[in-house]
């Protein structure tokens, strides 16, 4: 069963995406894993998209790993980390026929991928992520919360999922899920996970308010 949406294809392939990692991810990643070998840490980005975050963990010198199911956006991450001479493991996958080994990776970063999904497909993509993690290994996770700009619009697909949304950063995006705390909480509890902190970041965007979930959980 596949969970990419061609619409990112289309979006990958008409235009460039963000060249450059987001402040809550490098502070994770900075707590974490800065110090010691980061060439024995290995961490995947998982939906890796224009791979601006597979650009910073190559960047900063960790076994770096990235998938996407946008054959245009992985070609384009391909010939960005090729022109600065950095080197990383990139797929073209769907997220829910990943070939990576069991207890894998030490972290598993999704930067807003798992959410642009049904809820039983996050679900399993959560598998998938615990599955592929060494014990103690860590996901730092970002989402949308239900008090995002354009929640409650398009077509409804189920309880807080929307497609054809029409307001908001997310509009044109294909399907979105929009979570409650508890709800994402006890999806991690679900799969296995400890350890479970949700943070909450809040700031509007050109009149849209942009709300979400910073989870970090641990396998």
């Amino acid at each position: 069963m596949k969970s990419f949406d061609e619409t990112w294809e289309k979006i990958h392939a008409a235009q460039e995406w963000g060249k450059y990692p987001s402040e809550p991810v490098i502070r994770f990643v900075a707590r974490n894993y800065y110090n010691g070998d980061r060439k024995a840490v290995k961490i995947l980005d998982f939906g890796c998209g224009g791979g601006s975050h597979t650009w910073y963990l190559a960047r900063e010198g960790f076994d770096t790993y990235g998938f996407d199911g946008s054959k245009s956006a992985v070609n384009k991450v391909e010939a960005r980390l090729k022109e600065e001479k950095l080197q990383a493991d990139l797929r073209v996958r769907d997220a829910l026929e990943l070939d990576y080994e069991d207890d894998f990776f030490d972290c598993v970063i999704d930067n807003a991928t798992v959410y642009a999904n049904r809820k039983e497909n996050i679900l399993k993509m959560y598998q998938q992520i615990y599955r592929m993690l060494k014990k103690g290994g860590k996901l730092f996770s970002v989402s949308f919360t239900t008090g995002t700009t354009g929640f409650g619009t398009g077509t409804k697909l189920e309880k807080n999922t929307f497609c054809d949304i029409i307001e908001g950063g997310l509009a044109g995006r294909g399907i979105s899920h929009f979570y409650e705390e508890d709800e994402l909480i006890n999806l991690l509890k679900e799969t296995g996970f400890q350890n479970i902190v949700a943070d909450t970041l809040r700031f509007t965007d050109r009149g849209n308010v942009v709300e979400q979930f910073l989870v970090q959980a641990e396998k």
